[in-house]
């Protein structure tokens, strides 16, 4: 849940509306700090000119002094009645002696105030001195800079009290803004990778009373998708309509062929003619059997027959039918069972036609000798089926056309077949809601169909292994 949490956060962080709070903060924040900044400078510099203004006025009045003595006089009472900590009076006589209520030293940078002997303390923030030149000795009055020191706090609490809330807040409304728009981004996302694996009835839910802009993407979205669903259907129910069409003629031809060659002497040119277009004639008609048949599984009806299913059942039948073939050509089928029951939901028949067709793939490319693996996996949550061979297999850059429609690989055509089978499997794995995948078996192909797995366990018959 945690980790969910985390995930949640970061992508919310990625989104547009995330990023625009940020960066408004980031506005908001750099405006406060400059503003604030420059009323602490404006002060500042107010509260330095007041106590160089006060302490120009205080050193006017020493000028009355004419001598050391009398100098050391007037500094002593001043500074009697001066807190060292608020105020510094000291005046360095010509013979070095220091007068007042702090220890003052000359040095390179100005001048170095320091606690007297037995004195009061000092401010712990510093002085802004006044330095001059006074009855041949040095007269230093300084200001305390704990007023610079205090306005500088109060502007770092105001701007921790003023900014704080403010980058709080306008993240915290970034934060909600974000993730509402994060789950609107979701549901498009969800919906155009649904679309784009072929589920065209995908539709993003309306939004009554939203006009912004992801609702108007989504209006657009679910637009395009009615049409480009309507385009498939009507292309679709084009081909099946042509498919069913020709197919009528072409069997009344094969019939018509087929009396025809009875009519003829077998050991004739003509009989031998005949035989031929009888062949390619039953082989249109195998063609428009299975683009209809394609057609149909597409169209969907075919779910109203879904039921429980045993798939290790199924793969025991059909290892079981083509078994003699196998044998016949020198090879062997090779079935390897979970041991209970793989149930999933489906039409038993379009499942058993699917696996019959990759079986006979494999003996129709396969080298004799070799053996042919049948296996069903039973996962937590899934039931894969997997047939192997050990053939030539199929280029990675032609694994996605070969379960298109009539499509077959240049070296497959002088074999029988007609480019129908693995088109026939993938529209059955569409239709059950199944991952298909066509791997190097190295060498060989590895075909795998992952099922979701079904809670409900059918009453099956014992099942046989070759």
């Amino acid at each position: 849940m945690r980790s969910g949490l985390i995930r949640a956060l970061r992508r919310s962080a990625g989104s547009t509306p995330m990023r625009q709070a940020i960066g408004l903060v980031a506005v908001v924040a750099v405006v406060n700090l400059v503003t604030l900044g420059l009323a602490y400078l404006s002060l500042r510099s107010a509260i330095e000119t007041g106590m160089r203004a006060n302490l120009t006025q205080h050193m006017a009045g020493f000028q009355v002094a004419a001598s050391p003595s009398a100098l050391e006089i007037l500094v002593m009472a001043e500074a009697n009645a001066a807190d060292p900590a608020q105020r510094v009076f000291a005046y360095i006589a010509p013979d070095g002696r220091v007068t007042g209520n702090a220890n003052a030293v000359l040095t390179g940078a100005g001048v170095q105030i320091r606690r007297m002997p037995e004195g009061r303390p000092l401010g712990e923030h510093g002085y802004f001195p006044l330095i001059e030149r006074m009855a041949g000795g040095v007269l230093i009055l300084a200001e305390s800079r704990t007023p610079i020191h205090e306005l500088g706090r109060t502007f770092l609490a105001l701007l921790a009290l003023s900014l704080a809330p403010t980058v709080l807040i306008s993240l915290g409304a970034g934060a909600i803004i974000a993730t509402r728009a994060r789950r609107r981004v979701d549901l498009i996302e969800a919906t155009l990778g649904r679309l784009s694996e072929g589920a065209l009835d995908a539709r993003i839910p309306a939004e009554p009373g939203r006009a912004d802009d992801l609702a108007r993407i989504g209006v657009q979205v679910n637009r395009m998708a009615a049409a480009q669903e309507a385009a498939t259907e009507a292309l679709r129910q084009v081909s099946a309509d042509i498919a069913h069409d020709l197919k009528t003629p072409l069997q009344r031809m094969a019939v018509l062929l087929h009396d025809l060659r009875d009519r003829l002497p077998d050991a004739s040119t003509e009989a031998t003619l005949a035989d031929r277009a009888i062949a390619e004639a039953d082989g249109a008609v195998g063609i428009f059997h299975a683009l209809l048949q394609i057609a149909q599984i597409e169209g969907g009806g075919a779910r109203a027959n879904f039921a429980a299913l045993d798939l290790a059942h199924v793969a025991a039948e059909m290892t079981e039918l083509y078994a003699p073939a196998a044998e016949e050509d020198g090879r062997k089928l090779a079935l390897l069972l979970p041991d209970g029951p793989a149930t999933i939901m489906g039409n038993k028949g379009l499942i058993g036609q699917a696996l019959a067709n990759l079986i006979e793939n494999a003996l129709r490319h396969t080298p004799p000798g070799t053996d042919i693996g049948i296996t069903v996996r039973q996962d937590a949550d899934s039931v894969t089926l997997v047939v192997t061979d050990r053939g030539p297999g199929v280029p990675e850059t032609e694994r996605e056309n070969v379960l298109r429609r009539l499509y077959r690989l240049e070296r497959s055509r002088t074999t029988p077949g007609n480019g129908l089978g693995l088109a026939l499997v993938a529209a059955t794995a569409g239709l059950h809601g199944a991952d298909l995948a066509l791997e190097d078996n190295a060498p060989g192909l590895k075909v795998s169909l992952c099922f979701p797995a079904a809670a409900e366990v059918p009453d099956t018959r014992s099942r046989r292994s070759a």
